[in-house]
């Protein structure tokens, strides 16, 4: 009797080595997510504090197709808004009353109390939806899922990609999902967006990266660039990924479609130049008085969509800029201008 007992206990233990080593490449991803580290581990935690997306009463009725903007926030890092951050979402809604805004973050703790006060402002707006998203069940039934699951730990060990490039591969699939308009949070929107269709927006002639873009999926041309997309970021392996920033995506997207075909639907897509999102304010300006240099800026301004606040520019060119930021906030962003006060840009 004890040696039948211990010839099962061996053989229970023999087939559970067995399974081990089969399954021991997904049973890996489960360990390693279990003990996650703490910057990806609200990829697949829950939360009690932010509505998911799709949960909120109105969520299916309000991500009409197309007819949305959408922020992402894809740290794990606690979910607290700056004010220019919520300057970003409010004059998005405040000039675009007649699409939806959307702000989704990835963190899963509670926002602070601050944080709190600029939702609440932000919630006046019937436009504004503020929902977490589960990373690991975003990319459910996507183009993407396999690719992910395949390369997610290699992508959780590359700390600056991850918050970078794959930050934009997660707006990429926002825009597959609901097609709509993709900006970021450091910006200020001047003006409606209501008339862009599918397109791009260059931060720099130099380099030429995209910063903001969009996607009308309800146009052939619109479903079929959001969808080749896709096809190029899941055919991308862990040798080049790091090669496959947005820009690169994008470009090699255009180049099957437009030029590999000669689609004549490609007249949809349209590149803005840098004066549309992405305005500069030289530095030559210090040499004039603050008059003279608010009438420039309004003149800029005046054709651009968006300002961003940029860092990476010399002295005098980033106090130009953030000059110019502060200026767009008091006109687009009340509310959460009045709010914080003079303290508004104290970077």
């Amino acid at each position: 009797m004890r040696k039948q007992c211990a010839f099962f206990v061996l053989c229970c233990l023999l087939g559970l080595m067995i399974i081990v080593c089969i399954f021991w490449e997904d049973l890996s991803v489960v360990l390693i997510t279990v003990i996650s580290v703490d910057h990806v581990s609200c990829y697949w935690c829950g939360s009690s504090d932010i509505m998911e997306l799709g949960e909120g009463e109105w969520d299916e009725q309000m991500l009409i197709p197309s007819r949305c903007i959408f922020f992402h926030e894809t740290t794990c890092s606690p979910p607290n808004l700056t004010p220019q951050q919520a300057c970003a979402v409010e004059s998005s809604a405040r000039n675009n009353r007649n699409l939806n805004v959307f702000l989704l973050f990835f963190a899963t703790e509670q926002f602070s109390e601050k944080s709190k006060r600029y939702i609440k402002i932000l919630e006046t707006y019937d436009n504004v939806y503020i929902r977490r998203i589960r990373l690991s069940t975003y990319i459910s039934d996507t183009p993407i899922e396999d690719w992910f699951w395949a390369n997610i730990r290699r992508l959780w060990k590359n700390h600056d990609w991850l918050h970078k490039n794959f930050h934009d591969y997660v707006r990429m699939l926002t825009l597959w999902k609901f097609g709509g308009v993709s900006l970021n949070l450091n910006s200020v929107v001047l003006t409606s967006l209501d008339k862009l269709t599918t397109f791009v927006g260059i931060q720099d002639n130099r380099n030429m990266d995209v910063g903001v873009f969009g996607v009308d999926t309800s146009t052939n041309f619109g479903s079929n660039f959001i969808d080749t997309c896709m096809e190029i970021i899941k055919s991308t392996n862990a040798n080049n990924y790091l090669r496959y920033n947005i820009t690169r995506v994008i470009t090699e997207a255009i180049w099957r479609l437009c030029y590999q075909r000669n689609d004549k639907e490609c007249r949809l897509f349209t590149i803005y130049s840098p004066e549309k999102f992405y305005p500069s304010f030289p530095d030559s300006w210090e040499v004039h008085t603050n008059k003279t240099r608010v009438k420039e800026m309004l003149k800029i301004e005046k054709n651009a969509m968006t300002i961003h606040l940029l860092n990476n520019y010399n002295r005098s060119t980033k106090a130009n800029n953030v000059m110019a930021f502060k200026m767009a906030a008091e006109q687009n962003c009340p509310k959460i201008y009045e709010f914080i006060g003079k303290s508004f840009l104290n970077l």
